[in-house]
């Protein structure tokens, strides 16, 4: 008998088996209201359930909106100020507020936009600079700058760089003296600690927020966030669980997790313990509903398929039916593979924020 070729055994394989679990156990906490009542009464029980599949809140800083600003640039049509932002007890985040000429609190109060990157050098691709940190030409790579997109449309925008991605490294992933990859390392950490990566960047989007609203020339009623990829997960959790988001931009991600993260190899950062067991990605964008949401997503995106996408947002639609606002969810699936659109952004944003 030869042995390492194939398996001796259709159930000795991975994924084929793993997913019937899932097929004889639809998500524990899936939509299946009837009516808006049902619905909302079943946001509250399903945003637990997933708060718990995200692990412990991390610990909070005695000062978590204490700032400390770095570098302060005018550049054309706006100012950049690059700061810091304690997030969590001994945790920082770098993050680059971008605010349009003609913005100030004398003027009255604007609207605003969060920006979480996808995986690359990190936000420093949403804000037209190189991995070193030196401008380079505006809307290039898949990301396209999206940050800058929302400041020219006229939107503060305040871009935050998740742990594991550019400046967020340990030394030896910056300098090069490793192979192994910072969500790797982020992430067996943070879930020998009680967390997961996913809660604590969700975190870092929540104390954005917070920082936000301190600023007065921001409406804090008016806040939206946007991200492609892993930024695209981060956008879509995040506004499942933090209501005072007021629009969501998902961009590269929307799809079923049995379809995406778990049919391919993924980064370890878009998974969590149990997730598929409790809700799947459309019951996600439950969580976010009635509130507006644009899911974004390329015809041959080779990670996230677009069929799947496609079956996603149709369920989408009609969850959000439930609450009578089914007008609220806008799609741009377009030509295209895993990048930024941002076609119908400018209209979204400006019906909707």
């Amino acid at each position: 008998m030869q042995l390492g070729k194939k398996p001796l055994h259709p159930h000795l394989t991975i994924r084929p088996n793993l997913f019937r679990w899932l097929e004889e156990s639809p998500p524990h906490h899936a939509f299946r209201a009837r009516t808006r009542r049902d619905a909302k009464l079943w946001q509250p029980g399903a945003r637990k359930a997933f708060l718990k599949c995200l692990g412990d809140a991390p610990p909070p800083s005695a000062s978590p909106l204490q700032v400390h600003v770095l570098e302060t640039k005018k550049l054309r049509g706006y100012t950049r100020t690059l700061l810091t932002l304690d997030t969590a007890r001994h945790l920082k985040a770098v993050c680059w507020l971008c605010v349009p000429d003609g913005i100030s609190a004398s003027r009255g109060r604007h609207a605003a936009m969060i920006a979480t990157p996808g995986h690359g050098i990190g936000a420093k691709d949403l804000v037209a600079l190189d991995a070193t940190g030196k401008a380079r030409q505006e809307g290039v790579g898949y990301q396209k700058d999206y940050a800058l997109q929302a400041v020219r449309l006229g939107y503060p925008t305040l871009v935050i760089e998740p742990m594991g991605f550019g400046e967020r490294r340990d030394a030896d992933h910056m300098s090069g003296k490793t192979s192994e990859s910072p969500c790797q390392a982020a992430s067996v950490v943070a879930m020998m600690l009680g967390t997961t990566l996913a809660r604590i960047r969700i975190n870092d989007l929540q104390r954005g927020v917070d920082y936000l609203e301190t600023l007065p020339f921001i409406d804090p009623k008016r806040i939206g966030l946007m991200g492609i990829s892993g930024g695209g997960q981060m956008t879509l959790w995040t506004s499942a669980i933090e209501t005072r988001i007021r629009v969501a931009i998902v961009s590269g991600y929307l799809n079923t997790f049995r379809d995406s993260v778990m049919a391919m190899f993924h980064c370890i950062c878009n998974f969590v313990p149990g997730l598929a067991r409790e809700l799947d990605m459309a019951d996600l964008a439950a969580l976010i509903a009635p509130r507006p949401i644009l899911v974004e997503s390329g015809s041959t995106d080779p990670i996230f398929p677009i069929a799947a996408t496609r079956s996603a947002v149709r369920r989408v639609r009609e969850i959000y039916s439930v609450f009578n606002a089914e007008d609220h969810v806008e799609a741009d699936l377009f030509e295209g593979d895993h990048q930024w659109s941002g076609v119908k952004v400018e209209a979204f944003l400006k019906k909707w924020l």
